[in-house]
Parts: structure tokens; C-alpha cells; sequence
């Protein structure tokens, strides 16, 4: 990345002037200065966030499980769902980033090489969900992360809805088809996608 230059500077758009005389060697300094900063203030207090938040998860997973018998109902379907968004969200993410690798002590468990992987007890006590924790890692931490709002990031939803945008249907069935795609997304986009990584 480079500053522009003055032809790519009289070509910005209104409101992206600031981009022209932006100081990215102070800007690259300063993130790195505010990295290492936050590296070394990791330490217990980070483990027992997440202690308390694996707790409150693992509380959604026996309130949902423990009310399963009661037929469907929406205590089960909140407390399973909020499970298992919470495991990836706020569990899985975190770990696989490596948040963990150098301040929690249980370095077999909690590191992004690790966790979720290696047995199916690990599996399911980490990551019960329908991603293959190895195929996401390789999805989000390299494709994702590496091309960030690039036409070679997967999960671009502006370029991976360009088809929807481009269709010659009523404006209705497009809302529909973003409903069904928002609720199954999980199953039909980014499990298969994840996996084709690999």
C-alpha cells in the first residue's frame, strides 16, 4: 500500500480527500505501538472473561437441553441457539485468532492450532456446530482476514449477492429471498464454503 499520488488524489470521491494526505507510516507505526501495548496487558482478568463467558454458554446448553422434552417450545430453541451462536461467536472466533495462545494456561485446549480439533469429545465440548472448525480456520483467518473487503474475500456479501442485485424480479421477492438466505446461510453458504477450503 502506498500513499496516492496526485492524479489518484484529484480522482477521489467527495468526502475521501483525507485519503491523499494520510500519514500511513505513522498510521502503520502507531497500530503496531497499540498492538503490543494490548499484547502485554493479556493476562488473568482476559482468562476469566472467558471462563464466564464458556459459563454462561454452557449454562444455554443445559437450560436448552434440559427442556428439550417439553416439546418445541422457545426456551429450548433461544437457550440451544444462543449455545451455539455463543461458541462460535464469542468462543470459537476468539480462540481461532489465537486471543488466547499466549495468555490462558491450558495451552491444550485454549490455542488456535487446538481447540475443537484433535477428537470428537473436543469437538463437542468446543465447537458443536456445522462448520468443520479446520475449514473455517482456513476460510476466515487467511481467505477472510487476508482480503478484507476485496473481491477475493469469501465472505464479501456485497459481491456474493451481486446475482440477487442484478435479477429482474419484483423488489418483494428479493426481500424474500434475503429471509430465506439470512436463516439458512449457516447451512447452505458458509458450512460448504468453509469445507472447500480445505
Amino acid at each position: 500500500m502506498c500513499n496516492p499520488t496526485k492524479t489518484q488524489a484529484e480522482k477521489l470521491q467527495p468526502g475521501d480527500e483525507w485519503i491523499a494526505d494520510f500519514d500511513l507510516r505513522s498510521f502503520t507505526k502507531e497500530i503496531r505501538e497499540l498492538g503490543n501495548k494490548l499484547e502485554k496487558e493479556q493476562g488473568p482478568d482476559d482468562v476469566r472473561h472467558l471462563n464466564k463467558i464458556v459459563g454462561w454458554s454452557n449454562i444455554c446448553f443445559l437450560t436448552g437441553f434440559l427442556t428439550m422434552g417439553f416439546g418445541i417450545n422457545p426456551i429450548s430453541i433461544f437457550a440451544l441457539s444462543t449455545w451455539t451462536f455463543s461458541r462460535w461467536t464469542m468462543i470459537a472466533h476468539h480462540t481461532c485468532h489465537g486471543g488466547y495462545d499466549k495468555c490462558h494456561p491450558n495451552k491444550k485446549r485454549w490455542n488456535r492450532f487446538k481447540f475443537g480439533v484433535g477428537s470428537s469429545w473436543r469437538r463437542i465440548c468446543d465447537w458443536f456446530d456445522w462448520m468443520m472448525p479446520e475449514a473455517w480456520n482456513v476460510e476466515h483467518n487467511n481467505r477472510h482476514h487476508y482480503n478484507l473487503s476485496e473481491l477475493e474475500d469469501p465472505d464479501l456479501v456485497e459481491n456474493n449477492l451481486s446475482e440477487l442485485r442484478e435479477m429482474k424480479i419484483p423488489l418483494v421477492l428479493k426481500y424474500v429471498y434475503v429471509a430465506v438466505a439470512a436463516a439458512t446461510w449457516k447451512w447452505l453458504y458458509y458450512s460448504p464454503n468453509t469445507y472447500k477450503e480445505l
